[in-house]
C-alpha cells in the first residue's frame, strides 16, 4: 500500500463498471454460477467470484470445454447476456456514493471514463438503468468489444488512456476485483480497490484499497 500521492498525480480517472459503478457482481456472479453447474461443472458463487470476478465470459466458456462438454459458444453468450439483463432490468442498483463522486469529478474538472471487461450493451445497459449514462457519452466507454483480449491483459486500460489521450502514468483505475488490478498494473496505471462486495483480501495488490467510494476522492484531490 503506497502513502498519499503528491498534488496533480492524476489527469484521468478510470473505471470498471461492474461493482465499481453499478451493484451487478452479485447478479453476474450467480448467473455464472448456474450455467457453469448446469453444464457439468459445479460451481458455487463463492467459487465463481474466485475464479471469474473481473475477467470475461471467454473464461466461463473456456472452462465448461475444458471439462468435457461441446458448446455453442454464440448461443451461450446469448443465453448468459439475456439472463443477466433480465436481472439488471429487475434491480440493478448505482454503487453507494458513486453518482456523488462522479458529480465532484465533474466539478473538479478531472476527466473520467470507463473501462470494463463486459459487452458495450452491458456496460450502457448498467449506467442506463442506474441513471448513471449523463456521465458517459460513447466516446468514453471501452469495453470487451473495441479489443482482443480483455482483463488482465491489460488492453482495455491501454486503449481508453490513448482515447483520452492521457499518459498510462498519469492514469488513477477503480477496480474491484483481481484481474482489473493486474490489468491496470500491466498497464503502467495506479488501481485504487474499491472493497464494496469484493472482500479487502482479494484486493490485496492494489495501491490503495478503500470500502466507500467517497473515499476515492481524497486521493486525486491532494492538496
Amino acid at each position: 500500500m503506497q502513502g498519499l500521492p503528491s498534488a496533480g498525480t492524476f489527469d484521468l480517472v478510470i473505471f470498471d463498471h461492474d461493482g465499481v459503478l453499478v451493484d451487478s457482481e452479485i447478479i453476474a456472479m450467480d448467473l455464472c454460477a448456474r450455467l457453469l453447474t448446469e453444464h457439468g461443472v459445479p460451481t458455487t458463487v463463492d467459487e465463481a467470484i474466485d475464479g471469474y470476478l473481473g475477467g470475461s465470459l471467454d473464461a466461463v466458456m473456456d472452462a465448461i470445454e475444458s471439462a468435457g462438454a461441446v458448446i455453442d459458444r454464440q448461443a451461450f453468450d446469448t443465453r448468459f447476456h439475456d439472463e443477466l439483463f433480465d436481472g439488471f432490468r429487475q434491480g440493478l442498483q448505482a454503487i453507494p456514493g458513486i453518482r456523488t463522486l462522479l458529480e465532484q469529478l465533474d466539478v473538479a474538472g478531472i476527466p473520467f471514463v470507463i473501462a470494463s471487461s463486459g459487452s458495450s450493451q452491458r456496460v450502457n445497459l448498467g449506467i442506463t438503468t442506474t441513471n448513471l449514462v449523463e456521465f458517459f457519452p460513447e466516446d468514453v466507454i471501452t469495453t470487451r468489444d473495441h479489443v482482443e483480449r480483455g482483463k488482465p491483459f491489460p488492453d482495455l486500460f491501454i486503449l481508453a488512456a490513448k482515447r483520452a489521450g492521457i499518459a498510462p502514468a498519469r492514469c488513477l483505475v477503480i477496480e474491484d476485483s483481481p484481474h482489473g488490478i493486474e490489468a491496470a498494473h500491466r498497464a503502467g496505471m495506479t488501481v485504487v480497490g474499491l472493497s464494496y462486495r469484493t472482500p479487502a483480501a482479494r484486493l490485496s495488490a492494489a495501491d490503495w484499497i478503500v470500502t466507500d467510494a467517497a473515499d476515492i476522492l481524497p486521493l486525486i484531490l491532494v492538496s
